[in-house]
C-alpha cells in the first residue's frame, strides 16, 4: 500500500507547509491530489524549461481546479537545465526565456513564490560567476516581478549578492539543507537573509547525503535550525522526494514545534 498521512497538518505550523509534487511515481495532478488534503501546499517542481517538457493545458487546469478545491497554495520550482549564471552568455539567454515562459504559464495558479537557481559552474572563477549571476538577476527582474521570485541558497554562499538582491527586490529561499551540506555559515546567512526570507527549503543530511528524512539529520545540527525555523510564518518545503520518508519528516517537524 502507498503511504499516506495518518492526519492533515492544514493550518497547524506558523508556516505554510508544502511537499514537494514528485513524492508518488505519477503525475502533477495525481501528485497534487493524493497530499492536497493533508498539507497547506504543493511545490511544482520543473527541471527541464523546453516546452516540450512543460504541461499541456489539461495539466494546467487540473492543478488549478485542485488549488481551488483543496485551497492549496503552488510554489514552482524553476527550471534548470539551462544555468542562469552560466559563464555562456547564450545559455543565460537560454535560461531567461525558459523562466519567463514557465513564470507566465504559471500565473494563473497564482504561485506564492518561483525558485531559481545561480549554479556555480565547476572550475569558473568566483568574480566570473558573480558578473553573470548580476546580469541575469538585472535581466529578470525587467520582465518578472522580483517579489515573487526566491533565489536559493546552493553550494555557494549568496552573501556577496546580499546587497544587489535587496536593491532589486528579489527574496530569498533559505535552502537550510544546502547551508549544513555544502558547510555554508549557517546562522551568518539566517540571519542576514531572514528578512527576505519567502521560502525555506528543508530535508535531512546524513551520510553525505542530502534531500533525506529529517529524523536522520545529527540533532546537534538541526537544534541550530530550531530558532529560525519556530519564528518563521512564510512557506515552508520540505523537498524530501519520496513519500515515506516525507511524511516521516512532517511527523518528526511537528514533534519538535508543535
Amino acid at each position: 500500500m502507498e503511504p499516506l498521512l495518518k492526519m492533515s497538518y492544514k493550518d497547524r505550523f506558523p508556516f505554510s507547509l508544502s511537499v514537494p509534487s514528485w513524492l508518488y511515481p505519477a503525475g502533477y495532478a495525481e501528485n497534487v491530489e493524493r497530499v492536497a488534503p493533508f498539507v497547506d501546499g504543493v511545490e511544482l517542481l520543473f527541471f527541464e524549461g523546453k516546452p516540450s517538457c512543460l504541461p499541456d493545458k489539461e495539466v494546467w487546469h487540473s492543478l488549478l481546479a485542485l488549488q481551488e478545491r483543496y485551497l492549496l497554495s503552488y510554489n514552482i520550482h524553476m527550471p534548470t537545465d539551462e544555468n542562469l549564471a552560466s559563464e555562456h552568455r547564450g545559455e543565460r539567454h537560454r535560461a531567461l526565456e525558459a523562466h519567463k515562459r514557465l513564470f507566465d504559464l504559471a500565473a494563473p495558479l497564482a504561485p506564492v513564490t518561483h525558485t531559481i537557481h545561480l549554479e556555480y559552474p565547476e572550475g569558473v572563477a568566483p568574480a566570473l560567476w558573480m558578473q553573470a549571476a548580476e546580469e541575469s538577476l538585472v535581466a529578470l527582474s525587467k520582465t518578472m516581478d522580483p517579489a515573487l521570485i526566491t533565489v536559493e541558497t546552493l553550494d555557494i554562499s549568496l552573501l556577496p549578492l546580499a546587497d544587489l538582491l535587496d536593491t532589486l527586490g528579489f527574496k530569498i529561499c533559505l535552502d537550510l539543507g544546502h547551508l549544513i551540506h555544502f558547510n555554508l555559515p549557517i546562522e551568518e546567512t539566517i540571519e542576514r537573509f531572514a528578512p527576505a526570507c519567502r521560502m525555506v527549503h528543508l530535508h535531512g543530511v546524513a551520510g553525505g547525503k542530502d534531500h533525506r528524512a529529517l529524523p536522520l539529520m545529527d540533532p546537534a545540527l538541526f537544534s541550530r535550525l530550531l530558532p529560525f525555523l519556530s519564528t518563521y510564518t512564510h512557506t515552508l518545503s520540505l523537498e524530501v522526494f519520496k513519500a515515506a520518508p516525507c511524511f516521516e519528516s512532517i511527523e518528526f517537524l511537528a514533534e519538535k514545534l508543535l
